[in-house]
Parts: C-alpha cells; structure tokens; sequence
C-alpha cells in the first residue's frame, strides 16, 4: 500500500558529508537525523540517503522548509555548501513491496519504508489507513505530532548519536542523556486513557476497528526520570 506523503525533498551538495556531520544530530549512516537549535530543540527532523560521492537527499515536512534555511544559511556559506528543494515526490510504502526504478532510493523505516523518486505514482492507502498503519507502528510525523521539542522527547536515541562527535545542541542533549532521562515522552495512548484536558492535545486521532478505542499520539511524563 503507497500513500503520497506531505513532505520536501532537498538536494545537499558541495561538501556535503562535512556540512551534515558538523551541523545535524546522527550520523549519516543511518536513516533518521535532525538539525536542532542550541538548546537542542528540534528545527527539523528528517530522513536521509546518499545519492552520491558528495551528495545526499534529506526529507523534511514541507512546512520546515522556510526555518531550516534561515537555520543553516550562515553554515552553508561558511562550507560552501547547496541546500536546495528538488521536484521529487515521496511515498510511504507501507508492505515494502512497490517496485522501484534505478533513480529512487529507498530508505527504512520502522515498518514499511520510505520511497523518494522523481515519478509519480497514483496512491493506494487512505490518509485514514496511513494513520492507523502510523499510530501501529508508532511512526509519528513532525509538524503533526511534534514541532519544536526537545529532541529527547520525541525519542531518545532514533534521531541523536551519542558516540559522534560535536554538533549544534550536543551539549543540552548530552547533559539529558547522561545525567537524566527526557522530561516527556512521545506514546501511543488511547483517548480514555487520559484526562479531559489531554484528550484536547492528542495528535493523529483515530478509532481503532479493532478496539474501537481513539488513538494517538500524546506527549507524557517520562517514568523513567
């Protein structure tokens, strides 16, 4: 099943391995990253892969593009690097099974796996299937489930490399990481399972057929502090 996802596909050229290693929160190789403000607050987060000797492709939510590129113009300047927006088209593949051409590129996730490819494909999965399948495998999406977090709260270890080296916001994130645990923690919750005040602030809500319960995504404290 495909859904056509809400999301910017940026090209970054130019120094580029360089430019993402001193600036983003993982390590290129693998799938999930993010460029994070000093306090280690989320800019954007995103999904990668090497499209190149000197290349990559990033994947942002669409609405970040315009904070992002204030974020790192001075870094781009400074490395002589190019961060531009291309005309792809990004696909979520939820059974893994969509046939690709040379020219996409695949990158996984947790279940299913992300397709970016210059075609264009008609989708076959309803935004409400895509939600369901989201909430199973506890994919949130940023711009929808979380903004400007701190990046621990979100998870702990999908977008953060402890072992890397130095990057913008490593020293709030390390400080959490080794001395604490992150404040809140992003679950799937069933809508009466939580305060009338809460339910307000649930994200992706939708019935489960199977339970015939309201799910979603919820910000809660974390136990383990």
């Amino acid at each position: 099943m495909l859904y056509k996802m809400d999301k910017t596909v940026l090209r970054v050229s130019g120094n580029a391995a360089a430019f993402l290693n001193g600036l983003t929160s993982n390590t290129l190789d693998l799938p999930h990253n993010a460029f994070l403000n000093v306090h280690g607050r989320i800019i954007t987060t995103f999904d990668q892969v090497q499209s190149g000797p000197d290349e990559f492709l990033i994947v942002i939510f669409a609405g970040a593009w315009e904070a992002l590129k204030a974020h790192t113009e001075r870094f781009l300047r400074l490395n002589k690097t190019s961060l531009e927006p291309i005309e792809w088209n990004v696909y979520f593949d939820a059974s893994g099974m969509h046939p690709v051409e040379e020219g996409d590129f695949v990158i996984p996730q947790r279940s299913g796996r992300m397709i970016v490819t210059p075609q264009f494909w008609v989708p076959t999965m309803s935004a409400d299937a895509f939600t369901l399948f989201r909430l199973q495998h506890h994919i949130p999406l940023h711009g929808v489930d979380y903004h400007d977090e701190m990046v621990l709260n979100v998870h702990e270890y999908d977008f953060v490399s402890y072992t890397k080296g130095c990057f913008l916001g490593q020293e709030p994130i390390a400080k959490v990481h080794n001395r604490a645990r992150p404040t809140w923690k992003l679950v799937v919750v069933s809508a009466d399972d939580l305060p009338t005040e809460e339910r307000s602030r649930m994200t992706s809500k939708i019935l489960d057929p199977k339970t015939q319960r309201v799910q979603g995504f919820s910000f809660v404290p974390n136990r383990e502090v």
